[in-house]
């Protein structure tokens, strides 16, 4: 391949990779001026609390998936960098008779060069932010999820919660420990007589 195609070939790969990025960006950009303002609206009437909660459901979810979108990306950027790496490496190995050894040695910088780009990558401060964020909007999905869960499904058919349920556990605790203090004072009581 000639070094005019490479070229070209990078400059198409970066041009899909900014494509994708920027159709996410205005995807965001669109929903956070559409159907993101709706979420905010307030609602009113007798079912006031079940539609903020189902759309608090929901900016959730979309949050969720805006920081995997971000993450996606991100990672779509050290996929790029690293092949334009690999390419750069063996652009001039790979020309003419190609053996095993050539393939082993392709193999060998492919990993190399790939571990390379994801370590740089897991080492900077905009990995961390971002799976931070990632993480953060995990654990608010999945608890919105379970209040969803309780108030649609498990009180209506009479079943605990999980804040019922850790009190129950708080209360035997406590009772467990009353009875063994006063099993503790009788013995005492007893053997005082």
């Amino acid at each position: 391949m000639s070094p005019q195609d490479q070229e070209t070939r990078i400059s198409d790969e970066e041009s899909d990779f900014r494509s994708t990025t920027e159709y996410y960006e205005r995807w965001l950009n669109i929903y956070k001026a559409t159907m993101g303002r709706l979420i905010e609206m307030p609602a009113v009437g007798p079912a006031r609390e079940k539609s903020e909660r189902t759309m608090k459901g929901l900016s959730t979810f979309i949050n969720l998936y805006a920081a995997g979108m971000d993450i996606n990306s991100n990672l779509q950027g050290v996929f790029t960098e690293a092949m334009r790496r690999v390419q750069e490496k063996t652009a001039k190995d790979m020309e003419g008779e190609i053996s095993p050894d050539k393939y082993k040695e392709f193999y060998r910088i492919w990993m190399e060069t790939y571990s390379e780009a994801f370590k740089e990558y897991s080492k900077s401060d905009h990995f961390v932010s971002d799976l931070g964020k990632l993480n953060s909007c995990l654990i608010d999905f999945q608890q919105n999820n379970r209040e969803m869960i309780e108030e649609n499904f498990l009180k209506p058919m009479n079943l605990p919660t999980k804040k019922e349920i850790v009190e129950i556990y708080k209360e035997l605790y406590s009772l467990k420990k009353t009875v063994k203090e006063l099993v503790r004072e009788i013995k005492e009581l007893k053997e005082n007589k």
